[in-house]
């Protein structure tokens, strides 16, 4: 789930299929796919496809005591596996596009959290939207404007809106719950995430 909505896929799914020795290797019983939403994080898909895999079991099992299924056996040659999560790639890179950034955010929301440091302090941002400016003069991961409701950060192609962010040590907050709290909001500007 993470991966999919990481890469930017527009569609996910669920397969039935019978168990073999190797993982995810056995012949297809059935298949369901539905789209991706960019309202979609790692939890809301999650909870989607539980619902999805439970209907399509309930279809499948009848349909297999019938004998009215037949097996398809995979292609290998198209098969993709995803990888686990590493620490790593839980960071945040700014010099990619607000798109990628974008899906990174809710590819790992709500678990285990994307991050980024300022000041030497980390910080998870557990939601954003992509902003309309563009900021060739400025800095990957600079902090370049204040809007509302989130911090605007540069990116490849213009900035990221971060809306929900949670400090090292603290509970997760909305952007602007955060903003209230400083003295003034406009000292970020400039400022660097790493």
């Amino acid at each position: 789930i993470h991966r999919a909505i990481i890469n930017g896929d527009y569609k996910t799914g669920i397969t039935i299929m019978k168990m073999v020795e190797r993982l995810d290797a056995g012949p297809i019983l059935t298949q369901r796919e539905i789209p991706i939403e960019e309202t979609d994080n790692v939890g809301i898909l999650h909870n989607k496809l539980s619902l999805l895999g439970k209907e399509l079991l309930m279809e499948t099992i009848p349909l297999l005591v019938e004998g009215k299924i037949t097996p398809k056996i995979q292609e290998e040659t198209g098969a993709t596996f995803a990888s686990n999560i590493k620490r790593e790639d839980e960071k945040i890179d700014f010099s990619k596009s607000s798109r990628q950034v974008f899906n990174l955010i809710r590819g790992l929301n709500p678990f285990p959290g994307a991050y980024t440091i300022l000041e030497t302090k980390i910080i998870k941002v557990w939601n954003s939207r992509i902003g309309t400016n563009f900021y060739f003069d400025k800095h990957y991961g600079e902090i370049v404007a204040i809007y509302d409701d989130g911090i605007g950060v540069k990116t490849e192609n213009g900035e990221i809106i971060i809306t929900e962010l949670q400090m090292e040590g603290k509970t997760r907050m909305f952007a602007k719950d955060f903003l209230n709290g400083l003295r003034d909001p406009k000292l970020l500007l400039g400022k660097l995430f790493d």
